[in-house]
């Protein structure tokens, strides 16, 4: 059995160090084969800003379980119908983004559990071997192990951080400094210390319930983060064409 992504997480962190990750925009499973070949320990296929759809989002996984990286799908919204696809697919964990609330984050956790009133049970799926052999033990392993991520990117979220960390199931939270920059009104950049200070509430509140807070990497985060994330596929793609062109052009000139 595939060790799963709570186990991963906190084998890592036990050892000292911050699982690091990143974000999947591409609908390429290149892209996730390669920071897996390069040594990340997770990634975020992002169903929410990237562009790809349900075939692409398997292709991901695929390329996920292949490279040892523990995949963490992102969907559209909280919804349990898209929650109970990305683990039946493959997903290892979810990232729900925008919750605001200790309900909001609880229905997050029952679409993402096995148990009464949670996800529905079908054997045959990509996640399950296409087999119900064993299913009281896979179910078991699953709930035990998954792990679903709220995003706090909302002023509800962080006004609410303390209720939605108590919430049973929610083990882990992210920090989103884009959409919470844009929700609070400020820059991302220039409004740097104010979201260091909200970021340090943030994970101060989670601390305080046991939950393992994540965060963009690079940001003045760093320091009380427990696992984070280094740019995008696309980001980085992106910064490397730069940065190719820019030497380029300032290459020495010879007549």
């Amino acid at each position: 059995m595939t060790k799963r992504a709570r186990a991963t997480f906190e084998e890592i962190i036990s050892a000292g160090r911050a699982p690091v990750g990143a974000f999947v925009m591409s609908t390429d499973p290149n892209t996730t084969a390669i920071y897996g070949r390069g040594g990340y320990d997770w990634v975020v296929i992002d169903r929410e800003h990237g562009i790809m759809d349900e075939l692409a989002m398997r292709a991901h996984l695929l390329a996920a379980d292949a490279t040892g990286l523990v995949p963490i799908v992102r969907v559209l919204h909280n919804s349990p119908p898209l929650i109970q696809q990305a683990l039946d697919a493959g997903a290892q964990g979810v990232l729900i983004p925008k919750i605001g609330s200790a309900d909001e984050a609880a229905r997050a956790v029952a679409a993402s559990r096995y148990e009464s009133g949670g996800r529905g049970m079908c054997p045959v799926v990509p996640a399950a071997g296409f087999s119900g052999i064993g299913w009281n033990e896979y179910a078991k392993d699953l709930n035990s192990n998954v792990i679903l991520m709220p995003l706090i990117e909302t002023r509800a979220g962080v006004d609410n951080i303390d209720e939605i960390c108590a919430v049973e199931g929610v083990d882990y939270i992210f920090f989103g400094l884009a959409d919470l920059s844009q929700d609070m009104g400020i820059d991302m950049l220039d409004d740097a210390d104010t979201l260091i200070g909200v970021w340090e509430k943030v994970a101060a509140a989670a601390h305080r319930h046991g939950v393992r807070a994540g965060a963009p990497l690079g940001y003045g985060f760093d320091g009380l983060a427990d696992f984070g994330s280094l740019d995008s596929d696309l980001g980085s793609l992106r910064s490397a064409a730069d940065l190719a062109l820019t030497r380029w052009r300032e290459r020495p000139q010879h007549v």
